[in-house]
């Protein structure tokens, strides 16, 4: 089932805003922990949780606490909101549709790039997302090791080999060489796509159980979904 999207988010902070004023109030400070604990107890929408807050941020209001790392997303963020003078252009503007046209050369390094950034913010969106939910986590190549409360958590990430990003059915082979005891969980980590979803929905359920096994889906706003 999906989580909350931006507008979910958004229309609470603006009953937020609006209780705030008639009880008489000029500020109000709201945290990202705090809100994405009320819209979206039960899924991993935080980065979407930020956007919206962010999104409501006039010129003039303070943002008290930004989260750690360097996605700007995370429960760490907390701004105050001025109350007062609410047409107050926005501190961060949409950003405008449409950008120059690249020439080939600008192209194939732009989508080299991508295809390494791509893995490399999978792998950061994790880490936070596990500390957010307090694992401590470790790293060994394209694998997190995430510990928390006596569980031990392995969980293999999409990465790029030979040029190519490798396909679910090939990190299943990969993570099943390291499977060391029955009370460790497993996962992989994709960027979520059709393909990444109809190739996993193509395992066995008896398979994954007997594994301990699901996937984590990370979609284009870095919202996590464990399957």
């Amino acid at each position: 089932m999906k989580g909350p999207g931006i507008k979910d988010y958004l229309n609470v902070l603006e009953s937020k805003k609006q209780e705030a004023r008639e009880a008489g109030r000029k500020e109000i400070e709201i945290s990202s922990k705090a809100l994405h604990q009320e819209v979206s107890p039960h899924h991993a929408t935080m980065p979407t949780c930020c956007q919206a807050m962010y999104k409501m941020t006039l010129v003039g209001d303070e943002i008290i606490k930004t989260p750690k790392g360097t996605t700007g997303y995370g429960s760490h963020l907390i701004i105050r909101f001025h109350l007062e003078d609410l047409d107050r252009p926005q501190q961060f503007p949409n950003k405008k549709r449409g950008r120059p046209s690249k020439t080939a050369e600008e192209k194939l390094a732009a989508r080299k790039a991508k295809m390494k950034r791509n893995t490399e913010d999978l792998n950061n969106i994790l880490k936070e997302w596990l500390k957010d939910s307090g694992y401590t986590v470790s790293e060994e190549r394209n694998e997190l090791i995430a510990e928390k409360d006596e569980k031990k958590w392995i969980i293999n990430v999409q990465g790029v080999k030979r040029g190519r990003k490798q396909t679910l059915p090939n990190k299943i082979s990969e993570l099943i060489t390291r499977i060391e005891d029955d009370s460790t969980y497993y996962s992989i980590a994709f960027n979520d796509t059709n393909l990444t979803r109809r190739q996993w929905n193509e395992i066995s359920k008896v398979v994954k159980d007997q594994l301990k096994l699901s996937v984590l889906l990370a979609d284009k706003q870095g919202n996590i979904c464990e399957i």
